[in-house]
């Protein structure tokens, strides 16, 4: 009788936590066309290099506003250009090495106050390949995720 009882607390426990899994839309207000992806490296090395994500978007309701993509084990904010009479979702993701802040060190801790702690990377929360990225929006009051694949990868571009 007991181990009946552990079998369905156990059941239940593992049921209600899939709950605060982010899910994907399959049918999101807008339209995605065909993604783009290009490395890029600076001229200088204080330029740093990265990525730049172009998502082609179309009919983009005003109650949806695109916030993140996540790409390739990183997390960047998404900008709106227009290109062509083509809105295009644009991500940026930098591999600019961060300088690291003074830190006050002192045996008094009053004297530390002004140290800020550091910025943590955001975990990414998705299982994706190289070619696939998600972008999270808000519609009305809820963040949604939708995926997006085929991601083409275009030649280097390097800055003199």
């Amino acid at each position: 009788m007991k181990t009946a009882a552990y079998i369905i607390l156990a059941l239940g426990f593992s049921l209600t936590g899939c709950s605060s899994q982010k899910k994907l839309v399959e049918n999101p207000p807008f339209e995605v066309g065909n993604a783009t992806c290009q490395s890029w490296l600076g001229g200088r090395a204080e330029s740093g290099s990265g990525m730049k994500l172009e998502i082609p978007v179309t009919n983009i309701p005003a109650t949806a506003t695109l916030q993140k993509a996540y790409f390739r084990g990183k997390v960047a904010t998404i900008t709106l250009e227009e290109k062509e009479g083509q809105s295009y979702a644009t991500a940026n993701f930098s591999n600019k090495s961060i300088e690291k802040p003074d830190i006050i060190m002192h045996r008094d801790p009053k004297k530390e106050v002004g140290n800020q702690p550091p910025k943590l990377q955001e975990e990414i929360p998705f299982e994706l390949d190289a070619n696939e990225c998600v972008v999270s929006y808000i519609e009305g009051d809820t963040v949604k995720y939708v995926k997006v694949s085929d991601i083409k990868e275009k030649k280097p571009l390097v800055y003199q």
